[in-house]
């Protein structure tokens, strides 16, 4: 099995179990728009029955993968994780350098609890499908994950249920389906991929000020620069934000808590 980045990796050995071995093209720490394909990911793309696609249309690093399987004539089944949703604008729209073309929506589509819940079963479906002796294996493995999907959208509804202040600040805008789901706003400092300009640096140092924001959350890998610069200039913190990281659960779960903290204060 191979899959485009971390998240999904979570999700398919979560329901996969030992029957799986799932192999990551984009792993935690990697940037997208840096990676290459090398041999290793090239033979995990030879080797692969299925590949679990994120399925926003333009995700550059993924059409690449995808072209290599379909130059090569390999025989992996490619899977839509994104089948039927709704894509989100991205703040600011245009080119974002992070290894994708967003166009005006938003790719980050695994930061939503619930639209990684809705394409457990596609994945449970896929897997039954190619070993249909492991079919119970999956089908217990898809009723855990959705217990803990469900258990988790239910403790973050409850975080985020009374709060007065809902935007939250970060430099690249990632977790726009993770504040839809609860109810929040993020607003992001860069704008089509790129850093503010002065003046617009200005205004955001200005609202920030004016919103009392005392928390900057940023990505690795992307320039932290006016981060910190506004940082500074408002006494705010910076904290890292990984919509990468591998343990996708709990990872949501410290992500839903630090920023709750940080529009509560």
């Amino acid at each position: 099995m191979t899959v485009s980045v971390p998240p999904q990796a979570y999700l398919v050995e979560t329901i996969g179990g030992d029957r799986v071995d799932v192999s990551v093209m984009i792993e935690p720490g990697q940037s997208p728009h840096t990676f290459s394909l090398s041999p290793r990911r090239m033979m995990a793309l030879d080797s692969a029955r299925l590949y679990f696609k994120v399925g926003h249309p333009d995700l550059t690093f993924e059409r690449r993968f995808l072209q290599h399987v379909e130059d090569e004539g390999r025989g992996a089944r490619v899977v839509d994780l994104a089948e039927g949703e709704d894509f989100l604008d991205i703040d600011g729209g245009g080119h974002h350098h992070d290894g994708h073309d967003h166009g005006e929506t938003d790719p980050h589509l695994w930061v939503s609890p619930r639209i990684m819940r809705e394409a457990a079963g596609r994945v449970a479906e896929a897997l039954i499908e190619i070993d249909p002796d492991g079919a119970e294996h999956y089908r217990q493995g898809l009723e855990r994950f959705r217990e803990d999907v469900d258990a988790l959208d239910d403790e973050l509804n409850g975080l985020f249920a009374d709060l007065e202040r809902r935007r939250f600040v970060v430099n690249h805008p990632a977790w726009g389906y993770f504040a839809r789901d609860y109810g929040l706003e993020q607003v992001a400092i860069e704008s089509g991929g790129r850093d503010p300009s002065p003046a617009e640096l200005a205004r955001f140092i200005s609202d920030a000020q004016s919103e009392g924001v005392d928390v900057i959350f940023v990505q690795r890998g992307f320039s932290e620069r006016s981060a910190n610069t506004i940082a500074r200039e408002i006494g705010a913190v910076v904290k890292v934000a990984d919509p990468l990281a591998a343990d996708w659960l709990e990872n949501l779960r410290a992500i839903g808590a630090a920023i709750h903290e940080a529009v509560e204060s």
